[in-house]
């Protein structure tokens, strides 16, 4: 009987990346393209200079996987639920076979709670504390005459 499990969810898995595989392709294309070019993954950093909700959650997770959990929280707190929301979704994807109960309901009352925290440390630690800082080479300020100036103004 477990043997039929591990098979199945074996099988789930394998499907899984062989779907998702040309995205996951373009999704590491894309990183290394922009780690290389603009030394920062975050599209909306990259283009407006501001970081956004999930800015830090990279090297939070690094910092998860090396037990570094105070500073994993420090980069990004939301890492821990999204980690827990992601082993749940495995758990009725791969283990059970079924659909993830309550995965919608899950799924927004995360990207809320993602939003609110951001909120939160945008008013406390922009633009000085780490990620929550302004990157002055961004496309916005490259292309939109008086950009640059106008969030200088409203961040000091």
């Amino acid at each position: 009987m477990k043997k039929e499990k591990f098979k199945a969810a074996g099988e789930r898995i394998f499907k899984d990346i062989k779907e998702y595989s040309p995205a996951v392709m373009v999704f590491f294309g894309y990183y290394l393209l922009i780690h290389f070019t603009r030394g920062a993954f975050c599209p909306f950093l990259n283009v407006t200079g501001v970081p956004c909700a999930g800015c830090g959650l990279t090297r939070a997770f690094l910092f998860i996987a090396k037990g570094q959990l105070a500073r994993a929280a420090y980069m990004n707190p939301m890492a821990f639920p999204i980690i827990a929301f992601v082993l749940y979704c495995a758990y009725f994807r791969y283990i059970k076979g079924t659909g993830i109960k309550g995965f919608k309901m899950l799924f927004i009352t995360l990207v809320v709670c993602m939003l609110i925290f951001y909120l939160i440390r945008m008013y406390l630690y922009f633009p000085d504390r780490v990620p929550y800082v302004y990157r002055k080479n961004n496309l916005f300020a490259r292309f939109i005459p008086g950009y640059q100036d106008i969030v200088e103004r409203l961040i000091h």
